[in-house]
């Protein structure tokens, strides 16, 4: 049964790795990269306040919808190796990728949800720097990693897990959190104070 969260965990850091890697850094090198559809997909959400009407439409019509499933499909079929060796742990992938498409298609038909439920992805898109804030469905491996960047735009999350609980286990979530990754924080402090710099001088980094 431990398999099924920590295959939650494996998957919410291959959505910070393939994002950041397949999404950006290759897209930004090779304009022949199959997911350079990303970056239109981009420009849609900074020119609609976050809404992209693609994600509405079939995969069929539209080149990134079509990308981004095949890839998720794509990924379920190489995790399904695992599957009689370690059931639980792979039904935990195939809960992530799921739930990230669940989820990234309704921030972008909703972005007051987005907003909301997950502002480290309205952060990423709405920045001043679009090349931060890596994760969808939970911001866990961008607060391991120091690539959280907090903004004026969306309602922070409150705690490192971004789920619901006590204020007095809050606190000690979030002074745990600090004290066990204490350079990602550094980053993380100095990253958003550049931000909202960037954000006042009315600069943007580009992609």
């Amino acid at each position: 049964m431990l398999g099924f969260p920590v295959g939650i965990f494996v998957a919410n850091g291959m959505e910070w790795y393939f994002h950041k890697v397949w999404l950006h850094e290759f897209p930004s090198q090779y304009r022949s990269s199959p997911f350079f559809t990303h970056i239109a997909h981009h420009k849609r959400a900074r020119l609609n306040a976050f809404h992209d009407e693609g994600y509405a439409e079939s995969m069929f019509k539209n080149a990134e919808m079509y990308n981004e499933k095949t890839a998720l499909i794509g990924l379920t079929i190489a995790a399904t190796p695992l599957l009689p060796i370690a059931p639980f742990f792979t039904a935990g992938l195939y809960y992530g990728i799921w739930n990230y498409w669940k989820v990234h298609a309704k921030s972008h038909l909703d972005p007051e949800y987005a907003k909301k439920r997950i502002p480290w992805h309205y952060d990423h898109h709405m920045t001043s720097n679009q090349n931060a804030n890596w994760c969808v469905t939970k911001p866990w491996f961008d607060y391991i990693m120091g690539t959280r960047v907090m903004t004026q735009s969306s309602v922070t999350e409150s705690n490192v897990l971004a789920v619901k609980m006590p204020k007095w286990l809050e606190n000690k979530v979030n002074f745990a959190a600090r004290k066990l990754l204490k350079r990602s924080f550094a980053k993380i402090d100095q990253n958003t104070q550049f931000d909202q710099q960037n954000v006042a001088r009315n600069i943007e980094v580009a992609l």
